[in-house]
């Protein structure tokens, strides 16, 4: 993936919509409040053997997701959901660079049902797998990967099909759907 590569979060509207606290004066009203999530430091899919590292990302100045640099570490777009709460929960990494693999070079070979587990220091979430779709590299369904949703929901996203010298762009991007279990 280069930096133009990334779906753009912004035109599902821009940054989400957070909840606070809400409490109410009357007696017989309950406080609510909005889960905390955890931030995810580690993502494993067992069946294509990744266990890698995640760094946060934001979003680059042209509103794109940014991806990290190292092509061996995965990234959390850290305006969406954090894994654990309602969301969209948006993790993109690497196909490959002029090097060889990156760490979503198998993504392309996982499967419906399979498990993803993400991980911070002392918490474990495990999320399966409903979707594999690919889109054309500029025309992906970015309301449904960074829109609100009141499902826990993991988007994994990397590059896909013929690599285009021209552009230095992948023709598609591979979106990996899971929720939460």
């Amino acid at each position: 993936m280069n930096s133009d590569s990334v779906l753009n979060p912004e035109k599902a509207g821009g940054e989400p919509v957070v909840s606070s606290p809400v409490s109410n004066s009357m007696p017989s009203a309950k406080k609510v409040t909005q889960e905390t999530g955890l931030v995810p430091l580690n993502l494993t899919i067992s069946s294509i053997g990744l266990d890698a590292d995640i760094i946060p990302v934001g979003l680059q100045e042209d509103g794109a997701m940014e991806v990290p640099e190292d092509v061996m570490k995965i990234g959390w777009y850290t305006k969406g959901a954090r894994p654990g709460e309602k969301g969209n929960v948006v993790l993109a990494g690497h196909v490959d660079n002029y090097l060889g693999k990156g760490v979503f070079f198998d993504l392309e070979d996982v499967s419906l049902e399979d498990e993803v587990v993400l991980t911070d220091k002392d918490n474990t979430l495990r999320y399966k797998i409903v979707k594999i779709e690919s889109y054309p590299y500029d025309n992906g369904p970015i309301e449904e990967i960074f829109g609100f949703t009141s499902q826990k929901r993991l988007q994994l996203i990397t590059c896909t099909g013929w690599f285009n010298p021209l552009t230095k762009n992948h023709e598609e991007r591979l979106v990996v759907t899971a929720i939460q279990q």
